[in-house]
């Protein structure tokens, strides 16, 4: 995936139109060159890290252009992603995770110039039915961008500040891992801190071993929970989960207790019972040897998140509305973990998220 790193808007993307396997270059469609209108709809038949090509369905004799003696052959689009929009979740470019052989697809064009058989990519559409889920309004409404990071370089810093653990860029991708020696996960935060309330998060991220990969939102003045920590979500190849860890797990009273060796099984238990509804997890199935794509909302007292565009787990809880969260960043567990594009822009709620909150809630799977 990320040996192409994407443009962010429309780019212009080179295509050639291939007939019968043989591609038409150097001359503009014309009577001995086949051409095609935009759009353009087929099915994926094969891809690369930077191309894919789509075969329209062979035309039935009689369908031809009025002339019932006429077959239309079929015919195949190649073309690189790179700079292509995709429309199933919303206007961003298209990335080759987005897609998969045998997907049907419409690409858009606009009109070769003279003198060119190149076409320009400038929409792909899945067509794809869209889960109940994924036609839902979601919680948050982004405005002012806060953070961002592509990682287009040779390390981390300046912008992140590394704690435990490996941390590397490689070909435009974190590359994260536990050091065993640490006995704690691999940790990093952006840096320079910003202030944030409620945000919206994007991600992208692929299993390379790893059990699981946490988004950190914390405060590093807040002083009665341990390390300031107030909530997050995390992701694992079969879970997702969101706590509220002010008042949940990292409380400090809860937090020392439950680190204490003389606190007892019973009074262990105890305490998690009583902190049960500052978390909730969902069951979830995804392929770890694919990247993915996450996004975390947080407004007022509530979180979503959601995989692939699917929202997979929602929390309300107290902690969750902390005013003054100061501090955004990934922890790693157990293994490599391979981490990407993160974006964070300040949010308000949706008008709709009260008319819908319950179809979305209903459309969870909770563990």
């Amino acid at each position: 995936m990320k040996n192409m790193k994407l443009i962010t808007g429309i780019a212009t993307t080179a295509l050639c139109l291939l007939t019968s396997c043989q591609m038409v270059q150097g001359q503009a469609p014309g009577a001995g060159a086949a051409s095609i209108e935009s759009p353009f709809k087929g099915v994926v038949v094969n891809m690369t890290p930077v191309s894919l090509t789509v075969k329209n369905e062979p035309n039935p004799a009689g369908k031809g252009a009025g002339n019932p003696r006429v077959r239309l052959d079929s015919k195949s689009v190649h073309f690189t992603i790179k700079g292509a929009r995709i429309t199933r979740s919303g206007w961003r470019p298209c990335e080759l995770k987005d897609l998969q052989r045998g997907d049907t697809v419409t690409i858009t064009f606009t009109a070769p110039k003279e003198g060119s058989s190149k076409f320009i990519a400038t929409q792909v559409d899945i067509a794809k039915e869209l889960s109940p889920a994924e036609k839902l309004p979601l919680l948050a409404k982004p405005g002012k961008l806060l953070f961002e990071d592509d990682f287009a370089r040779a390390a981390m810093p300046p912008k992140w500040r590394l704690g435990k653990g490996f941390w590397n860029v490689q070909n435009g991708v974190v590359v994260a891992a536990e050091n065993p020696e640490d006995h704690h996960g691999a940790y990093a935060y952006a840096e320079p801190r910003f202030p944030y309330k409620d945000i919206v998060a994007e991600f992208a991220f692929k299993f390379d071993g790893s059990t699981g990969c946490h988004l950190m939102m914390e405060d590093s003045n807040y002083k009665e929970a341990h390390a300031g920590h107030i909530i997050r979500a995390t992701i694992t190849p079969t879970s997702a989960n969101l706590a509220d860890s002010k008042f949940g797990g990292m409380k400090n009273d809860i937090y020392e207790k439950m680190k204490d060796s003389s606190t007892s099984a019973e009074e262990k238990k105890r305490i998690q019972d009583s902190i049960k509804d500052k978390s909730a997890t969902f069951k979830i199935a995804l392929d770890a040897g694919q990247w993915h794509q996450a996004r975390v909302e947080v407004v007022g007292d509530e979180m979503l998140i959601s995989i692939d565009s699917q929202p997979v787990g929602y929390l309300k809880s107290e902690g969750v509305n902390h005013p003054t969260k100061n501090m955004i960043g990934f922890t790693v567990a157990n293994k490599t973990m391979q981490l990407d594009n993160l974006k964070v822009w300040e949010a308000t709620v949706r008008p709709d998220w009260s008319k819908n909150r319950a179809d979305v809630q209903a459309a969870l799977r909770k563990q």
